[in-house]
């Protein structure tokens, strides 16, 4: 049976105020080594330091590779932390990388690192991690990155979010960098488009790809909706940092339109004057005013228990391929087909 490795006599490694890596082997010949070096990542997540300026090297011996190898999470003040994995070697501890998350897109979620080159110059590096966005069972918009053993890190954004103008999805944070008063004010804006599940949930897909989807947990104000209204509202909770939990009213703003073949699509504009379709299928009555209402259901045939009403500018339009009209037995004939509700 072999020893067991003491853990006061593994390696221990952390990154300073600019990110060059820090490393404590208190068996090895320099037990404090503070290594010059850029950071990346491989193609499963894997934090790569390359050592470009060692003290202790020889000279000429060149740049070489430091793989660091645990368990992704973004930190309160969104900073990456990474838990290495214990071995024989390495010490169970986190290292903490010191910059801002930057940008969001459809399958990567991009850090942005402080750093300098030499005594002075400023520099600037950015870790593009890889994965997928979900939206955790407390509505936080959370980035589970791919690992090597086919596994995913979750990395939640544990502040609140909202909708912007052209219906994207902002997540908007602080930070307060060391020796400054006044904090940096960052904003990620995740380009997709809206969807209604049958689930009772409202769904956010990002744009460019299909797995990055967003399903948030969501009340829908009102099951009986004006089609002149031109609007679906919900509320949504989310919790926040320190067990907050905020309410957001959430309005999609669009036009109803009634198609020929008697689908119902709630068409909603994004920004760049793109314009994205929420389809439906539904059963249609009319009601002794001749007012046409709607049961709305999605197109595999999942009830939603949503209705929407035909006001008149609508149905004025929808006359042009549609026929609307009731019987004295209660059956509605729309498009030459007789349906009995």
């Amino acid at each position: 049976m072999g020893t067991k490795v003491r853990s006061s006599s593994k390696i221990r490694y952390a990154f300073d105020e600019i990110n060059r890596l820090v490393i404590d082997a208190p068996d090895a010949l320099r037990p404090h080594q503070v290594l010059n070096g850029s950071v990346s990542l491989d193609v499963k997540n894997r934090l790569v330091y390359r050592v470009v300026s060692d003290p202790g090297a020889e000279s000429g011996s060149g740049p070489h590779l430091i793989t660091l190898e645990g368990t992704w999470t973004v930190t309160p003040d969104h900073q990456l932390a990474l838990a290495l994995h214990e071995t024989d070697r390495i010490a169970k501890q986190t290292v903490y990388l010191r910059g801002a998350l930057v940008d969001a897109q459809a399958n990567a979620l991009v850090f942005s690192l402080q750093g300098q080159h030499g005594d002075r110059a400023p520099a600037t590096q950015r870790l593009t991690l890889v994965g997928r966005w979900v939206a955790d069972g407390n509505n936080r918009l959370t980035f589970l990155a791919q690992t090597a053993d086919g596994a995913e890190d979750r990395l939640t954004l544990q502040g609140g979010w909202e909708v912007g103008p052209r219906h994207e999805l902002v997540y908007r944070y602080q930070q307060r960098p060391a020796r400054r008063r006044k904090p940096d004010q960052h904003t990620l804006v995740f380009q997709g488009s809206w969807d209604v599940l049958p689930t009772g949930r409202l769904a956010y897909r990002l744009e460019g790809s299909s797995d990055s989807v967003f399903a948030f947990q969501a009340s829908l104000q009102s099951r009986s909706l004006l089609a002149s209204e031109g609007r679906m509202a919900y509320e949504v909770g989310m919790a926040v940092r320190q067990g907050v939990r905020q309410h957001r009213r959430i309005v999609l703003f669009g036009t109803w339109k009634v198609n020929r073949d008697l689908s119902v699509e709630f068409q909603i504009p994004y920004a760049n004057g793109r314009i994205e379709s929420i389809q439906f299928e539904g059963s249609y009555t009319v009601n002794r005013a001749g007012r046409v209402s709607v049961a709305l259901r999605r197109p595999q045939g999942q009830r939603l228990g949503i209705t929407l009403t035909l006001t008149k500018p609508l149905a004025k339009d929808a006359e042009l391929f549609l026929q609307i009209q009731q019987d004295d037995n209660e059956h509605a004939v729309m498009g030459g087909v007789r349906l009995r509700f």
